[in-house]
């Protein structure tokens, strides 16, 4: 921000340069359409930094999509827009930004992690209605990571139950993509064998345990790098980009009863007005939606909102028969409180594992 210093002028000559400053300021800013249509910059408005915080995996796809938004924005308003970027655990992301970390865009992979942000004012209540698809612009399910030649016969979630079927689990205290995952397999066997068989296979599961990490970037590195396991649970997306990355590919099997997995977006209305980014922050989120963004969540596995893109890139996706949602075992706050808060049954198998 610029600091603003006042002068004590007596007189015509406080008039005089109070009307001079109304003429320039007049004639030298001038206001095009920005990115979306809608959003506005001064053409000669100063560089602008905007700071995004996301989940560990999403690296890939905005390394990739901040560069083609900085161009946008640069050739549509003149402004030159840098980004800080921050990526973690998605748990712990949101905890940074209530501890102070002062994101403008925070791009999630649970909308339960933004609703600690909500309650704190830190963001609207109405974010999910700012934004095409309730504030979702791709999506993903859950795929099982094997080992070359698939050696346990994975092919559906009781599967990884069964015993001597070592795994790499991601911590659901701290994971989204963890919660995403047991809440699969859970509730594929809750919804065909009901309540007590999803019980058993989670107790099983569980106990099958090798080792857990707190997110899905080190998931990948302890399966791929350190060979950990005999499986991994991941989003589709990340054993994509990592099959993309690495000379040797790592085959993956999509359970055809599966769940539709939600990455949210939303600016940090509180941090957006204070540090005055909330226009070039609010045209970014809304660049995500369109279809030269949903191209390039494409060529790193993701699923786009955008059907016509996801038409295009569908043969890089496996065919999933039952595709379920959170709200079909009653929303996340049902789910949460059942699996994985405090004394849940996820807490409750950890224990018996021992």
């Amino acid at each position: 921000m610029l600091n603003r210093q006042s002068k004590m002028v007596a007189g015509p000559s406080r008039l005089a340069l109070t009307t001079i400053s109304a003429l320039f300021a007049a004639s030298a800013v001038v206001f095009v359409p920005g990115v979306t249509g809608g959003d506005r910059v001064s053409a000669q408005s100063q560089p602008v930094q905007i700071t995004l915080v996301s989940y560990a995996v999403a690296k890939a796809a905005y390394s990739r999509l901040i560069p083609e938004f900085q161009k946008e924005w640069k050739e549509k308003t003149g402004q030159t827009v840098t980004f800080k970027q921050s990526y973690g655990a998605s748990a712990s992301q949101t905890r940074a930004i209530l501890g102070g970390l002062e994101a403008d865009v925070l791009a999630q992979n649970l909308s339960t992690f933004v609703t600690p942000l909500v309650e704190k004012g830190l963001v609207s209540p109405r974010w999910q209605t700012r934004l095409p698809n309730k504030a979702v612009p791709v999506t993903t399910v859950m795929a099982v990571v094997v080992r070359q030649s698939n050696p346990k016969k994975i092919q559906t979630w009781q599967d990884l139950a069964r015993p001597g079927v070592e795994s790499v689990s991601l911590n659901p205290k701290t994971s989204g993509n963890a919660r995403w995952g047991f809440l699969a397999g859970y509730g594929s066997v809750l919804k065909d064998n009901g309540d007590n068989a999803a019980r058993s296979y989670l107790f099983s599961l569980v106990k099958n345990i090798k080792t857990q990490v707190n997110s899905g970037r080190e998931a990948t590195d302890a399966f791929v790098k350190n060979r950990v396991g005999d499986v991994l649970v991941t989003f589709e997306n990340e054993i994509i980009t990592t099959n993309e990355a690495i000379p040797k590919d790592y085959p993956y099997v999509v359970p055809s009863a599966n769940l539709k997995v939600e990455f949210p977006v939303t600016v940090i209305d509180k941090v957006v007005d204070k540090r005055g980014t909330r226009e070039v922050a609010q045209a970014f989120t809304r660049f995500l939606f369109s279809p030269k963004a949903q191209a390039i969540f494409a060529e790193v596995g993701y699923r786009p909102s955008n059907p016509q893109v996801l038409s295009r890139f569908s043969s890089q996706y496996r065919v999933v028969r039952q595709l379920r949602t959170v709200n079909d075992f009653g929303g996340w706050d049902a789910v949460n409180q059942k699996l994985f808060d405090d004394g849940g049954l996820f807490e409750q198998a950890a224990r018996a594992a021992r």
